[in-house]
Formats: structure tokens, C-alpha cells, sequence
């Protein structure tokens, strides 16, 4: 049987905290960032580490995110970004997508 593949999409607290999480699990994960020091310090742990905008939907196709069984989308304060995000991967048919929303409107939006 395949592993299950997850995306990542933003390395804050909550982002790094999942990617602990699937660690210990059988789940190959892939992150996107545009910090290099956040994704530096887990590529040791990820199958895949991308120093890029996860909201851009150039970014989204180069890294296979149509290949993804889930995606996670856990920008904190840039809810323009968030929705981007979901938007393309709603476009690329991810089979499974979640995101972080600060508030009920926000994720009624989602």
C-alpha cells in the first residue's frame, strides 16, 4: 500500500507543530515556505522542503501539489494568502484540504 502524501503550507507554530506530528508516522510530507531558515530547520525531517510563496499557484504546480492526498494551509495573520492557497489547490483537485482560519468568518469563507 502507497504512504499517504501531505503538503504543508507554511512553517509558523502551527505548521512546524503538524509536521512533528506526521513525523513518527508513514505520511511522506512536503513543505513550502518562503523562509529559508524555517524550512532549513525541518528538511531532516520532511520528504520534500521548498523554500517558496505557497500561495502562488506557479509554486503549487512545481511541486506536485496535484500528487498531494492532503494539503494543509496554516498561514496565521495573511488570510489573503490562505485563500489563494485553497483556491489552487481546490483547482488542482487535491483530494483533501484544510486550513487555519483566525475567525468563523474566515472559515466560512473557507
Amino acid at each position: 500500500m502507497k504512504n499517504k502524501r501531505a503538503l504543508v503550507i507554511a512553517l509558523g507554530r502551527f505548521g512546524t507543530s503538524l509536521v512533528d506530528e506526521l513525523f513518527d508516522t508513514s505520511v511522506e510530507i512536503a513543505v513550502i515556505d518562503k523562509s529559508a531558515a524555517a524550512v532549513d530547520a525541518l528538511k531532516d525531517r520532511v520528504s520534500a522542503a521548498f523554500v517558496a510563496d505557497g500561495s502562488d499557484p506557479g509554486v503549487l504546480e512545481s511541486v506536485g501539489a496535484r500528487e498531494m492526498d492532503v494539503a494543509v494551509v496554516t498561514y496565521g495573520e495573511d488570510f489573503e494568502a490562505t485563500v489563494l492557497a485553497v483556491a489552487t489547490l481546490a483547482q488542482m483537485k487535491v483530494p483533501a484540504i484544510m486550513a487555519r482560519a483566525a475567525t468563523e468568518r474566515q472559515a466560512s469563507v473557507l
